[in-house]
Order: structure tokens, then C-alpha cells, then sequence
């Protein structure tokens, strides 16, 4: 298929879909939306293909694939009002943590959260119910220097390496409900475990070598990269990055390449993934769509001399990048569904900044030159709000120096190291109170960071874990 040129900027072209429209109809009317629009002509345009070159995809083979995680969309629970302590942990809940180092959530699955603290050298790991806080065992596993995954069915795995007392090296189950180990398979060298569908991912201590292995230790396939690996899953599918900035999607039956780059990275979406090459003149972002069995290994489109704006989001947002975007007088940005390659929608305006978008969750938020922001949804461009310049005395309320940590219906929350604050984001563009949405909806001091683990706010202060109640 051609790739059809942008419209120009003020210019809403009809989507070939006719379903596409609906939101015009079912929310507000043509004219009603171009008015509440706000950089004076209308920038927002409902698109088709837009600079994307479409191709048919082909199923990469595997198993059912699983929900997209929360986190990396960018998904919270709904946090309108300002969120109590639900829980905290601590060395009265996890012995030896205290003062040893940063507790962190390892692993889920449904309510069972695998928490990973650091006593000495050692990597102790517990089971806690995410809805209390409550320790599910009555001591911790000493992991040594190894590591604890969950598969999909709940089943753990930990890799025991280095230990100074208790079991040998080697890979072993844990009761779910008690935690004792049962030695099942040798595995000296592994440092790193991450369950896979029914299966266990293991990496060895130099990050070089991936493997997976069966619940009972069987090797299915191994193989050695020429970098460090990272490790993920993205829509059932094993998405690895190394050191040396390639990325791969891997084929969970043999181990070998279904997508392969260099120079780039790849993102995970709500209905696939993007693949983002930044070798100097060959920027792009190929998007490829997530099916019922894995992701497809050929592309649904691709978009030329663009990059991706990061962040936790539903749907991956792109600008113009390489040597011509250095001449661009303004900001144009697209937001695309790797499930067709098509554009849902896109922005441009002379007053809109080059610099400073940031999606997060279902919500992007676009600077203006004079600094302030307007959020827009990211399927269908609707405005949800606006914020004014930040004051130069109020660091702490500029979107700039903040991270996302995800958005639900009613606010987006970004985070710090000093301070959480979430900003309305009414659908109709209003507060309760008929106020423009985008005012900040509350704000909350922390001392460490702030994560989303399965839509849920977690902080990390000094030597303790806290999940904030929706």
C-alpha cells in the first residue's frame, strides 16, 4: 500500500474506517471538537496510513499470548483522590532487610507479588499476598547470588548459587504455600530466573548466555549472545536486549531469531510492538502486531525518519527524527496502532514545541513553545486538559522533570524523587467542577522512586516497600 502524505496542519481527514469516526458522533460534534481544540487553527487530525509503508504479517508461532503487562502501559488503578498506605514492609516483615538495601517486587502473578531484598551479598526472596502485605512463608528463601521467578501457573523456581549455608548449588522448586525447596536440576552458573509461559528463562552470571529450561531443569534450547542480555516478555513472546543496543524477538521453541536489530530497541503496546532503529540517517519505527499466538514476524507498517517518544503507554506516539527534523520550526507527532500500522491520530502547530511530549498510560501530554501542556487521549485525540507554564519556584510540578508512573480514567500520575502528583484528565475535558481538567489532582511527598506494579503504586524509601491503596 502507498503511504498517504500527512494533511496539512487544520486539515481532519475522514479515516477509511468508518467505525473510525464514531467518536466524532458518539462524543461531540466536528465543529464542537475543533473548538475546544487549543493551539487557534485545529492541529488535531484523524489519519489513515501516514508516512507508514503497510505489509502483511505473518503469525510467529508460540503460545497463547498473555495480557499486556500494566506497567509497561502505563495502566494504574484509579488513584483519584490521594492514595492512603495500604501496606509497608519492612525488617519486621522480611528479616535482615533492614538497612541492607532497596526491597523490590521480583515477580507476579495475580496476587501473589515474589519480593527480592538484599541481606549482604545474599538475594532473599518472599512470597506476599499484594492485597495485605502479609509474608505467605515464614522465612525467606537465601537465594545466595542466584535468583526466584513465577511461571504463568504460579509454579516457583529459584536458582540457588553461592550459598555460604543450606542447599547446594543448583535449581530448585518452591512449595508455594511454605516455600521449602526441592532440588530438581544443576544450574552453577545461573544468576538470573524469569518465568516464562509454563517454563523458566535462565541467565548465567555474566549475562551472556539465555536459556530455557523446564519446570523439572530440562534444557530446551541455549544460546549465547555477543552482549549482556536483559530479558523480557511482551505479548507472550521473548523480547531480549543486549549491552551492545541490539534487540531480538525470540523464538521460544528453538531459541532462534523472529526479529533481530541493531541499533535499537524494542517497546511493548497494547496491541504489539515497535521496534525503533536510531543508527544515525536510518531512523525508524516498525510496528508489528500482537496476535492470539505470539507477535506476527512481518511488520504491519513502518515509519520512516521517525522516533519514538518513550514512555509507559497504550499506544506508541512518534515525531520526526534525523537531519530534517532538526529544521522543523515546530512539533508534529503521530499515535499509531501497531495492530494495522495505521496513524489514529496526529498533531502539528506552529506552536507546538518540539520537545517535551509525554504519553503516558491511555493520555499523552504535548508542550506548547511557552511551555504549558495540554493532554490529549491517546486513541482518539479527544482533549482531556491543560496545564499553564510551570512556575520557576515549583520544580516539583513540571511534567519535564517527572516520570510516568501510568494514568486511569479520572488522573494521570507522574513521580520524582521528591514528590508523586496526579493531574486530572476528565474524557470531557472538564473537572467536576466545570474547571479545564489538568490541574493537579493531588500530590504526595516520598523520599526514594516510585514504580507501577500491576497497576498498583509501589515506593521504595530507604529500606522499606509500600503500596499506596487506590
Amino acid at each position: 500500500m502507498r503511504s498517504t502524505p500527512p494533511p496539512p496542519t487544520g486539515v481532519v481527514a475522514r479515516p477509511a474506517d468508518p467505525a473510525a469516526v464514531t467518536w466524532l458522533t458518539d462524543r461531540m460534534s466536528l465543529r464542537a471538537l475543533l473548538h475546544r481544540l487549543p493551539f487557534g487553527m485545529p492541529a488535531v487530525a484523524a489519519v489513515g496510513a501516514v508516512a507508514l509503508v503497510v505489509t502483511a504479517g505473518v503469525v510467529l508461532s508460540g503460545a497463547p499470548a498473555t495480557a499486556p503487562h500494566a506497567s509497561a502501559q502505563g495502566v494504574l488503578a484509579n488513584y483519584a483522590a490521594a492514595p492512603d498506605d495500604a501496606w509497608t514492609l519492612d525488617d519486621t516483615q522480611l528479616p535482615g532487610a533492614g538497612g541492607q538495601g532497596a526491597i523490590t517486587v521480583a515477580a507476579t502473578v495475580g496476587h501473589d507479588w515474589l519480593i527480592s531484598y538484599p541481606v549482604g551479598f545474599k538475594h532473599e526472596f518472599m512470597l506476599v499476598d499484594s492485597r495485605s502485605g502479609r509474608p505467605q512463608w515464614d522465612a525467606p528463601i537465601d537465594a545466595g547470588f542466584g535468583g526466584c521467578g513465577i511461571t504463568a501457573a504460579g509454579e516457583i523456581g529459584c536458582a540457588i548459587r553461592l550459598q555460604i549455608d543450606g542447599p547446594k548449588n543448583g535449581f530448585y522448586l518452591a512449595d508455594r504455600s511454605t516455600g521449602e525447596l526441592t532440588g530438581v536440576a544443576d544450574a552453577d552458573d545461573t544468576a538470573t530466573v524469569l518465568g516464562f509461559g509454563q517454563n523458566f528463562v535462565h541467565v548465567n552470571q555474566s549475562g551472556y548466555q539465555v536459556s530455557l529450561r523446564t519446570p523439572t531443569g530440562e534444557i530446551l534450547w541455549s544460546r549465547t549472545f555477543a552482549a549482556a542480555a536483559r530479558v523480557g516478555i511482551a505479548h507472550g513472546a521473548l523480547v531480549v536486549a543486549t549491552a551492545d543496543g541490539a534487540s531480538f524477538v525470540v523464538d521460544q521453541h528453538d531459541g532462534t531469531d523472529r526479529i533481530a536489530c541493531t541499533q535499537c530497541s524494542i517497546d511493548s503496546f497494547l496491541t504489539g510492538i515497535t521496534v525503533t532503529r536510531t543508527a544515525l540517517g536510518a531512523e525508524s519505527v516498525t510496528f508489528y502486531p500482537a496476535t492470539d499466538t505470539g507477535i506476527a514476524d512481518r511488520p504491519s507498517g513502518t515509519a520512516k525518519d521517525s522516533s519514538l517518544v518513550h514512555g509507559p503507554s497504550t499506544y506508541p506516539v512518534i515525531a520526526p527524527a534525523g537531519e530534517g527534523s532538526s529544521l522543523e520550526a515546530a512539533g508534529r507527532y503521530e499515535v499509531v496502532d501497531p495492530r494495522t500500522g495505521e496513524a489514529l491520530w496526529q498533531i502539528a502547530d506552529p506552536n507546538l514545541s518540539k520537545a517535551g511530549a509525554r504519553p503516558c498510560g491511555s493520555t499523552v501530554s504535548v508542550a506548547r513553545k511557552d511551555r504549558s501542556r495540554v493532554f490529549f487521549d491517546l486513541i482518539d485525540g479527544g482533549r482531556r486538559g491543560a496545564l499553564p507554564a510551570p512556575a520557576l519556584d515549583a520544580p516539583d510540578a513540571n511534567i519535564d522533570n517527572a516520570a510516568c508512573l501510568g494514568a486511569s480514567n479520572d488522573v494521570v500520575v507522574f513521580a520524582n524523587a521528591n514528590q508523586l502528583t496526579a493531574y486530572n484528565v476528565d474524557s470531557s475535558g472538564v473537572d467536576s467542577s466545570g474547571v479545564d481538567a489538568g490541574r493537579p489532582a493531588w500530590t504526595r511527598p516520598i523520599l526514594g522512586s516510585a514504580e507501577n506494579v500491576d497497576g498498583t503504586i509501589v515506593l521504595r524509601q530507604g529500606s522499606t516497600l509500600t503500596a499506596l491503596r487506590p
